[in-house]
C-alpha cells in the first residue's frame, strides 16, 4: 500500500486487488471518503504486480489515478 497525493491535492491510498478472471488492479481509496477506483495493471502475479506498484512514481500514480475507472 501506499499513500499520495492528487493534483487537487486531495489524499489517496493506492493498494493491490484482483478484478474478475483474476485480473490484478491497483485499487485506489480517498482518504477523505470517496469512491474506489482502479486501474489494470499489465503483471500476472501478486508479486509482480507488487514490483509494479514500487515501481511507480508519484507522478505516474496519479498519470493512472486520471485513467482509472470507478471500482464496483
Amino acid at each position: 500500500m501506499r499513500s499520495f497525493t492528487d493534483d487537487a491535492g486531495v489524499r489517496w491510498e493506492v493498494f493491490l486487488g484482483k478484478a474478475s478472471w483474476g485480473t490484478l488492479v491497483l485499487l485506489f481509496s480517498p482518504l477523505a471518503g470517496g469512491d474506489t477506483r482502479a486501474s489494470i495493471l499489465h503483471a500476472e502475479t501478486m508479486f509482480a504486480a507488487t514490483g509494479e506498484l514500487d515501481a511507480l512514481s508519484d507522478d505516474d500514480l496519479r498519470v493512472r489515478l486520471r485513467d482509472s475507472q470507478p471500482w464496483p
